[in-house]
């Protein structure tokens, strides 16, 4: 079978600033994707320990799978980091989708 190509585009923008990307994270804990963001980080936590433990030989394999756990759990310390920082510099959390502000 011959699959179709496929091209991939990708677009950059302007990246955030650090202050930006705080007060972009400054949401309610209750946000949708807020909660939706660590759901996705939790399943893949979850299946980077169910592979570590289902691939111990050769151990290389294994310390992969540990190391990409280690780093989500990097990524949500610095996701949490990042909206308290982001609330304190807007003085309170943003009202969420749930408030009707969006």
């Amino acid at each position: 079978m011959i699959w179709p190509r496929r091209r991939i585009r990708i677009e950059t923008g302007k990246e955030l600033t650090e202050e930006e990307l705080d007060t972009a994270l400054a949401v309610d804990q209750s946000d949708p994707l807020w909660r939706a963001l660590h759901q996705l980080i939790d399943v893949a936590m979850e299946n980077a320990q169910e592979n570590a433990n289902a691939n111990m030989d050769p151990a290389t394999v294994m310390a992969g799978y540990v190391g990409g756990g280690a780093h989500l759990k990097m990524l949500r310390d610095e996701l949490i980091s990042r909206r308290e920082a982001g609330i304190k510099m807007i003085g309170g959390a943003r009202p969420s989708a749930r408030d009707g502000a969006i």
